[in-house]
């Protein structure tokens, strides 16, 4: 299982993925990453269902993430001074981008928004989780 981080001033997006199914992500407030730090140290995932934005926690149970990937911006260096684990940074550039898009794939839009372009539909509610998704996909080369 791979886990990807989008650390933000105020919240955090997390994704679990296996190969490039979406397990589980979230988006933990920023204020809370100790939280999110102790599920990574126990591998005990539970608490972050409180946080649950996609997917299902138990889909989680009894795995660790083999791989972590960070996006590289603004906020990542304060974060990563927390966090304990190997990890590899990855471009985030364009991922608030990618994570609409993947958003409408899991979410298609009906009736008449369906007529709305993409690029003028505005998720309605925060998708750092989903950006998380992306440097995911970016950092394995699949990103579509």
């Amino acid at each position: 299982m791979i886990a990807g981080i989008d650390p933000g001033r105020w919240k955090i997006g997390v994704a679990f993925v296996e190969g490039k199914e979406l397990l589980f992500s979230a988006i933990v407030p920023a204020e809370r990453r100790a939280v999110l730090i102790s599920a990574f140290e126990a591998g005990e995932w539970g608490p972050l269902g409180e946080w649950r934005m996609e997917g299902a926690v138990k889909n989680l149970a009894g795995r660790r993430a083999e791989k972590i990937c960070i996006g590289d911006g603004t906020s990542s260096k304060e974060f990563a001074k927390d966090f304990p684990f190997e990890y590899s940074e990855t471009d985030e550039y364009g991922t608030t981008l990618e994570a609409r898009k993947i958003f409408w794939r899991l979410h298609p839009p009906g009736g008449i928004m369906k007529l709305v372009p993409l690029s003028l539909r505005t998720p309605p509610r925060n998708i750092d989780d989903l950006a998380a998704y992306a440097i995911i996909l970016r950092a394995e080369g699949s990103l579509d």
